[in-house]
């Protein structure tokens, strides 16, 4: 009874302080309506105690009053929008900060020789501060929006009285966070007690941790209360959401809110402290029900001959977006990511997938913590350490790079940690985005494994070396090459270790001494050599021949700018790479019924005007395979480029200069759209992509002079019809599938099927150039031929393949 009566003085203390800065505020405007019917309507009967209703009543009239505060400094006319959100969040965190102040200013000093009485009073103050946010903290997550229809009010307030959770903080902030505390820690030491009494006022701790030295008996007690009250309120929020997401309305919970009490509260970290590390079951399930509720789980998801939801669904047990494809906002999705990490309910959800989807959504950052907790549950250690995904640009993955994979060999390598670890890595090179990768490798080298680390860097260095090349600092190129040798330094001594001493039922392939990278094949002991040859052959390619000869001498190696050099260079690509006029592409004319052998067919020029576009598409038609590949560039949204291709032609689509105008937007409608929503229509059964949900991702958001998502010329909130090649090689090959599985490219893909790889050199070049190169546009029109072909020969019965292991590498052969 006295704890719920110093939460209900706490909380009128809270709407006092709120009325009387209200009351201060020099603004002549009428009196706002009043929100008290609406929330006493979503607060029903909490209980047929008058205490506990006078709490609930208590709480929603502090809200109420906090959000008159926020919009009465909102509407100062003499103040900005951005500054008058500021001025209001001072308000707001002015208001709690007194509120939560204990009311005896000594009961903080309390030392371990003080009475019982005095120490009884201070955990029991403790508990009725807790109870009073949490109060507050439940009935914001059940009012969702505000009176205008939006939440961003009842965001505002949430942030600024429930307690921040300094782990997240130190996550999301890195260095810059770690100063302030450390500063805060100096204040402490040198003016004592005094600063101490307003920093706890401001952080409003709910745990006990950060209450002072006394009785540890006593601390674990009033811990543990609150841990009960806010398990007991979050299992309550998490099924009423269920229920009502169940019954196919709006949850009436706020997930955002809900998220940031069981951070605030430390919920699942604190459950683990007091129940010796093991997970809570019941809290497990719960959090497992949201999942599956909100990514709509369900066995008909497997069902989809691998037609693209292309918007976040997975592979196998996929977390798609419901039957009809629609989207899912974020404001949903991210809040349940951040419950899965801390509450870790590995039993009943499956982490790759998890990883995967968060990232396919853009959210780097809560895959990233996805990762961190399953390793942290992998490795039963709970040390926190930088997030890569908000490594700063001038910073290096250097900084990143901690971990032995010696200490971890023990651990079963298709744990739950390395299959988050492998999960973030494999998508960032599938995205092409290779500085993550190359910091997301670093991070988790222990358990993403030497291998990809290898391949991480090396494809960050040449994507770096071929934008330095562009900007002519080729003195950038240098740092890239030592890298790359420190990295194949590192990996060679590392994988003798591992190798060793791994058993090969549980061999992942990507940890084996042989790399696959989507490029040729190159073995990591030979790594420093590639990086150079390909550093020359840049510098080549765009003239700088003389710091190509300056590295060449620098690193002992032959450079001459000899035409019959390059003449046998070519001869050497043309065997290892597919060609545009090999047997079989589009460019061989003996395949064309209409050539006769009249030599080689033309390399597809850029379609940038709506006619060409219109004229030409009907190549396309009545065609059983077409496969499709977009490229893009750093600078723009969107894509730079759309290929699309049968087995016989091809054509590439200058999507911004189509995109500039109506007419070219109305072109591509009439024809790109149609591809990927009625493909039957136009006689064309497969549409065939590999790795494609990134392209699906960027088609969405290029440019267009429509001004609504429905007359935008690429599909937006329905489902696209496509295939994702990669799904399709796995599905006819199940070795190459599953948790020991190769991670492969397209290139590798080519030669498995093609018996020759797909020459990727002109990945990482300049797609926004005009006109585009010869090589770009070859390779351009191959990217997408090839998604044809090897698709063809799977649906025909040719797409076998065999794995074997030699010598511990996985070796392919049909």
């Amino acid at each position: 009874t006295k704890i719920l009566n110093q939460a209900i003085d706490i909380l009128q203390r809270l709407q006092s302080e709120a009325n009387s800065i209200c009351a201060e505020e020099s603004i002549e405007d009428d009196v706002l309506p009043s929100k008290k019917d609406k929330e006493e309507k979503s607060l029903p009967s909490l209980s047929s105690s008058p205490l506990l209703q006078s709490l609930a009543h208590a709480a929603i009239s502090s809200l109420h009053a906090l959000d008159q505060l926020v919009q009465r400094v909102n509407q100062s006319k003499n103040k900005g929008s951005r500054k008058s959100s500021g001025q209001a969040w001072k308000a707001l965190e002015n208001v709690v900060t007194s509120t939560f102040l204990p009311v005896d200013a000594d009961v903080h000093d309390v030392s371990v020789s003080g009475s019982s009485n005095d120490f009884s009073k201070s955990n029991n103050h403790e508990i009725a501060r807790a109870l009073a946010l949490l109060t507050a903290g439940i009935a914001l997550s059940m009012d969702c929006t505000d009176d205008e229809g939006n939440s961003s009010t009842n965001k505002m307030v949430a942030s600024a009285i429930i307690p921040s959770d300094r782990v997240h903080m130190l996550q999301q902030h890195g260095k810059k966070f770690q100063l302030k505390e450390d500063i805060k820690q100096q204040k402490q030491q040198q003016h004592g007690k005094k600063y101490m009494k307003g920093e706890n006022s401001k952080k409003v701790t709910c745990s006990g941790v950060d209450g002072g030295d006394g009785d540890s008996n006593e601390d674990m007690r009033v811990q543990t209360v609150i841990h009960s009250m806010a398990r007991n309120a979050l299992l309550g929020l998490l099924t009423l959401a269920v229920d009502t997401m169940k019954n196919g309305t709006a949850t009436s919970v706020d997930l955002q809110i809900v998220a940031k009490l069981e951070s605030g509260f430390s919920v699942g970290d604190m459950g683990r402290t007091l129940n010796t590390e093991s997970e809570d079951e019941e809290l497990a399930k719960a959090v497992a029900n949201v999942v599956d509720v909100v990514f709509r789980k369900s066995s008909s998801s497997n069902n989809n001959d691998n037609k693209g939801d292309c918007d976040g669904s997975m592979e196998d047990d996929n977390y798609g977006y419901g039957d009809g494809g629609e989207l899912i906002s974020k404001d949903l999705i991210a809040p349940t990511f951040s419950l899965v990490a801390n509450t870790r309910p590995w039993e009943y959800v499956q982490v790759e997938k998890l990883v995967t989807c968060a990232a396919e959504l853009d959210l780097w950052y809560s895959a990233e913590l996805l990762c961190d907790a399953a390793i942290a549950s992998t490795t039963h250690d709970e040390k926190k350490v930088m997030m890569a995904t908000n490594l700063p640009k001038i910073s290096t993955t250097e900084e990143l790079l901690t971990e032995d994979p010696a200490t971890v060999t023990s651990i079963p390598r298709d744990s739950i940690g390395h299959l988050a670890a492998a999960a973030i890595i494999d998508i960032t090179f599938d995205y092409r985005l290779y500085r993550r990768a190359d910091a997301f490798a670093s991070k988790y080298y222990a358990f993403g494994g030497p291998a990809r680390f290898a391949e991480a860097r090396f494809l960050h260095a040449c994507d770096t070396i071929t934008k330095v090349v562009k900007r002519r600092v080729v003195q950038v190129i240098d740092k890239q090459i030592d890298r790359v040798d420190a990295s194949v330094a590192r990996v060679s001594k590392d994988l003798n270790l591992t190798v060793s001493s791994s058993t090969s039922n549980n061999a992942d392939s990507k940890d084996q001494r042989d790399l696959l990278y989507d490029g040729e094949d190159v073995a990591i002991e030979n790594m420093s050599e590639s990086i150079r040859r390909y550093a020359l052959r840049s510098l080549r390619l765009a003239n700088q021949h003389a710091a190509a000869h300056r590295l060449a001498k620098l690193w002992e190696m032959e450079y001459a700018h000899d035409p019959m050099l390059m003449t046998e260079e070519l001869e050497e690509r043309k065997r290892l790479f597919v060609q545009w006029d090999d047997e079989g592409c589009p460019g061989n004319s003996s395949d064309d019924a209409a050539g006769g052998g009249g030599g080689a067919r033309p390399l597809p020029e850029l379609i940038a005007e709506p006619a060409d576009l219109l004229e030409k598409f009907c190549v396309l038609e009545n065609n059983l395979y077409v496969g499709f590949d977009c490229e893009w560039h750093d600078s723009i949204k969107g894509v730079a480029l759309l290929q699309l291709s049968t087995v016989t032609d091809s054509l590439l689509l200058d999507i911004p200069a189509l995109t500039a105008t109506k007419e070219g937007c109305d072109a591509l409608k009439a024809t790109v759209e149609k591809l990927f929503t009625k493909p039957k229509v136009l006689g064309i059964k497969h549409v065939i992509g590999f790795g494609c949900k990134d392209d699906i991702k960027r088609l969405r958001i290029s440019p267009c002079v429509a001004t609504t998502a429905k007359s935008h010329w690429f599909p937006q909130d329905q489902r696209c019809t496509f295939e994702d090649l990669r799904n399709l090689v796995r599905e006819r090959n199940p070795q190459l599938s599953g948790k020991g599985g190769l991670h492969f490219g397209l290139s590798r893909a080519c030669e498995m099927f093609l018996d020759k790889q797909l020459d990727k050199c002109e990945q990482c070049s300049d797609w926004l150039a005009r006109p585009l190169s010869a090589e770009q546009r070859e390779y351009a029109a191959l990217d997408a031929w090839s998604c044809a072909a090897i698709g063809k020969k799977i649906y025909e019965g040719e797409g076998q393949v065999k794995a074997k292991e030699e010598d511990g590498v996985m070796v392919l052969t049909k």
